[in-house]
């Protein structure tokens, strides 16, 4: 048994919350962090490079921070999914809703802005605990529910809804015959 570096940031509780991706050959790592989000990526899924902070492909941070970022991945493309600071969401705690989805660019390893579209809205209430799965070769579900605290959410429209954002790809995934 062995394990890689260990990874971290010296900015409050480190780095913490994983998730991971494989996609053409390399591992990606995605981790939170209280003021920001993390990428670091690697060859074997065992060791990882340094962590880097997250930005849009114009430099500017993505705004992500305290809460957790998944990968959806298709043959064709890396895709992020996040929620972020910035997006008329101050009524939200930790700005955890919406939830977005925005293809990253697997060799700069930044966001791309143009590329960001909302998966599920912004009724009041947190998004921040999700997860993605493959359903089949021609789509991919983000499946969360609304985190109805502080109180004082439903005023915004929350009410405690599940939701199953379906990503219906154009091209059928050919990682899927890998499963």
């Amino acid at each position: 048994m062995e394990h890689g570096p260990e990874l971290s940031v010296d900015i409050d509780r480190g780095l913490y919350e994983p998730s991971v991706a494989l996609f053409q050959g390399k591992f990606y790592l995605t981790m939170r962090n209280d003021r920001a989000s993390y990428i670091a990526v690697g060859d074997d899924g065992l060791k990882f490079g340094e962590p880097k902070k997250w930005t849009f492909d114009d430099g500017t941070d993505l705004g992500s921070y305290n809460t957790q970022q998944h990968w959806v991945t298709h043959s064709d493309g890396l895709f992020l999914v996040y929620t972020r600071r910035g997006a008329m969401n101050d009524n939200v705690i930790r700005h955890r809703a919406p939830l977005f989805m925005a293809r990253v660019d697997p060799q700069k390893l930044v966001v791309l802005k143009a590329t960001e579209k909302e998966l599920v809205p912004n009724k009041g209430a947190q998004l921040g605990n999700f997860a993605v799965v493959d359903v089949s070769e021609n789509e991919t579900w983000v499946t969360t529910s609304e985190g109805m605290s502080p109180r004082g959410s439903e005023k915004y429209g929350a009410n405690g809804r599940v939701y199953a954002a379906r990503i219906l790809w154009d091209q059928p995934n050919k990682a899927w015959d890998k499963h």
